[in-house]
Protein backbone atom coordinates (compact mmCIF):
# COMPACT_ATOMS: atom_id res chain seq x y z
CA UNK A 1 0.00 0.00 0.00
CA UNK A 2 2.70 2.47 1.01
CA UNK A 3 4.78 1.52 -2.03
CA UNK A 4 1.84 2.32 -4.29
CA UNK A 5 1.36 5.72 -2.68
CA UNK A 6 5.07 6.50 -3.01
CA UNK A 7 5.00 5.33 -6.63
CA UNK A 8 2.06 7.57 -7.48
CA UNK A 9 3.72 10.53 -5.76
CA UNK A 10 6.95 9.98 -7.69
CA UNK A 11 5.03 9.71 -10.95
CA UNK A 12 3.28 12.99 -10.17
CA UNK A 13 6.53 14.77 -9.35
CA UNK A 14 8.13 13.33 -12.50
CA UNK A 15 5.31 14.60 -14.71
CA UNK A 16 5.56 18.05 -13.09
CA UNK A 17 9.32 18.13 -13.66
CA UNK A 18 8.85 17.10 -17.30
CA UNK A 19 6.14 19.65 -18.11
CA UNK A 20 6.63 22.76 -15.94
CA UNK A 21 9.37 25.33 -16.52
CA UNK A 22 11.89 25.55 -13.68
CA UNK A 23 10.97 29.15 -12.87
CA UNK A 24 7.33 28.15 -12.28
CA UNK A 25 7.98 25.17 -9.98
CA UNK A 26 6.65 25.32 -6.42
CA UNK A 27 9.17 26.30 -3.75
CA UNK A 28 9.63 22.78 -2.38
CA UNK A 29 10.60 21.45 -5.85
CA UNK A 30 13.45 23.93 -6.28
CA UNK A 31 12.51 26.70 -8.71
CA UNK A 32 15.29 28.43 -10.65
CA UNK A 33 14.63 32.05 -11.58
CA UNK A 34 14.94 32.74 -15.32
CA UNK A 35 15.18 29.08 -16.36
CA UNK A 36 12.30 28.33 -18.73
CA UNK A 37 13.15 24.71 -19.54
CA UNK A 38 11.74 21.74 -17.62
CA UNK A 39 14.03 19.54 -15.54
CA UNK A 40 14.06 16.64 -17.94
CA UNK A 41 16.71 14.53 -16.18
CA UNK A 42 15.03 14.70 -12.79
CA UNK A 43 11.66 14.08 -14.41
CA UNK A 44 12.84 10.92 -16.11
CA UNK A 45 14.43 9.64 -12.89
CA UNK A 46 11.28 10.38 -10.87
CA UNK A 47 9.02 8.67 -13.42
CA UNK A 48 11.32 5.63 -13.57
CA UNK A 49 11.43 5.34 -9.76
CA UNK A 50 7.66 5.74 -9.62
CA UNK A 51 7.14 2.91 -12.10
CA UNK A 52 9.54 0.68 -10.14
CA UNK A 53 7.79 1.47 -6.85
CA UNK A 54 4.37 0.72 -8.36
CA UNK A 55 5.64 -2.53 -9.86
CA UNK A 56 7.11 -3.63 -6.53
CA UNK A 57 3.87 -2.75 -4.75
CA UNK A 58 1.90 -4.79 -7.29
CA UNK A 59 4.25 -7.76 -6.92
CA UNK A 60 4.04 -7.55 -3.12
CA UNK A 61 0.25 -7.43 -3.23
CA UNK A 62 0.06 -10.51 -5.44
CA UNK A 63 2.50 -12.52 -3.29
CA UNK A 64 0.52 -12.19 -0.07
CA UNK A 65 -0.46 -15.57 1.32
CA UNK A 66 -4.18 -16.29 1.28
CA UNK A 67 -6.04 -15.65 4.49
CA UNK A 68 -6.72 -18.76 6.57
CA UNK A 69 -10.32 -20.00 6.57
CA UNK A 70 -12.53 -18.77 9.40
CA UNK A 71 -13.51 -21.43 11.93
CA UNK A 72 -16.64 -21.13 14.01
Amino acid sequence: MLGGIVGLALLGVGVVYLTVACEHLPGFLGPTAGDTSPRTGLGIVAVALGVVALALALIAARRRPPAPPLHS
